[in-house]
């Protein structure tokens, strides 16, 4: 495997080892994202599926509260590094592993039959595409799953704040027009911020910038 096609399984195993390992970087994540979890909880009966899971961190934890939970990535490498994660978690809290299913496909052709799941859901994944293809992404999901969620960061980040680089940092304004175009119905959305305390008091200055992360609660518009 090559280092191009292994690029996020490299980057996403840097940010493990900087945690200081696997259960570690879980526990941290899962601590981080608990509002994105509350609110899949709150719109998912049983079946989930992650588009773009990258380390699949959140799938893990649904899994290990009993939900059916597919998560799906394109890349060997992301995918490899899911499975260690999972195998590590559910060995360390006892947790049954029967929950989950990793598989290698594109969120853009994701392939699944109407309304499959209750829940599709991205974290951290959309702002990386052009206007085109994340209308793709999300008719795709809203094709499969009854809900869709959608997190992604804000202009709270200024470009120079781009963790991977290569993020579209857009207004809020803008992420629900494309939203309209994909034929979605925001019917719920709110913020979320990840950073530590002592991190906010320190970026003090952006106290009247939206929080860090949104996330969009989307329905298929009825026609």
């Amino acid at each position: 495997m090559n280092t191009e096609t292994n690029r996020w399984g490299k980057i996403y195993e840097a940010d493990v080892r900087k945690k200081g390992g696997n259960i570690p970087y879980i526990l941290s994540k899962i601590n981080k994202k608990k509002k994105l979890i509350h609110l899949i909880q709150k719109y998912a009966n049983k079946k989930v599926v992650e588009c773009g899971s990258g380390t699949s961190v959140i799938s893990i934890h649904l899994a290990s509260l009993g939900y059916q939970v597919t998560a799906i990535d394109i890349e060997d490498g992301v995918i490899k590094l899911s499975k260690s994660l999972a195998s590590d978690y559910f060995k360390t809290f006892n947790y049954s592993e029967e929950n989950i299913i990793f598989e290698k496909k594109s969120i853009f052709d994701l392939g699944y039959s109407q309304n499959l799941f209750d829940v599709a859901f991205s974290n951290g994944v959309l702002e990386h595409f052009t206007d085109e293809e994340i209308v793709n992404i999300i008719k795709q999901q809203l094709y499969v799953a009854k809900t869709v969620i959608v997190g992604i960061p804000t202009k709270y980040f200024s470009p120079k704040e781009a963790k991977y680089g290569n993020e579209r940092v857009l207004e809020l304004s803008y992420w629900r027009k494309l939203i309209k175009d994909s034929g979605g119905v925001i019917i719920e959305e709110t913020g979320m911020n990840r950073e530590p305390l002592s991190k906010r008091i320190v970026n003090f200055k952006k106290y009247f910038k939206p929080k860090p992360y949104h996330l969009f609660v989307v329905k298929k518009e009825n026609r």
